[in-house]
């Protein structure tokens, strides 16, 4: 099994993560700001999974950026800013949110 290879750190990186939850009235509040509207139960409970996945992701892109960087210790802003660079580069994400005219 995963969890049988996983080291004594990574084991309880897991622990925390798998424990860890987005409030969901929080989730539900926000998401409502957001969309203008209000977010139903179901919503709340999908954004709140999906935030939790990718905060996972970024997290442990930073680490990978603190070991690169041959750094010790607790991670940093600059360590979490690259990491989340690194995401957008990959994943293409953008901000983009002008509406563009005249364009197909």
């Amino acid at each position: 099994m995963l969890l049988d290879n996983f080291s004594e750190e990574q084991l309880k990186r897991y622990e925390v993560y798998r424990r860890s939850a987005l409030s969901k009235p929080n989730v539900k509040r926000m998401v409502g700001q957001i969309l203008g509207h209000p977010c139903s139960h179901n919503m709340s409970i999908v954004v709140a999974g999906f935030a939790k996945v990718f905060v996972g992701e970024i997290v442990e892109k930073a680490l990978d950026v603190r070991q690169e960087w041959g750094e010790t210790g607790s991670l940093s802003p600059e360590h979490l800013r690259e990491a989340y660079r690194r995401y957008k580069k990959e994943t293409k994400l953008t901000h983009n949110y002008q509406k563009r005219l005249f364009t197909k």
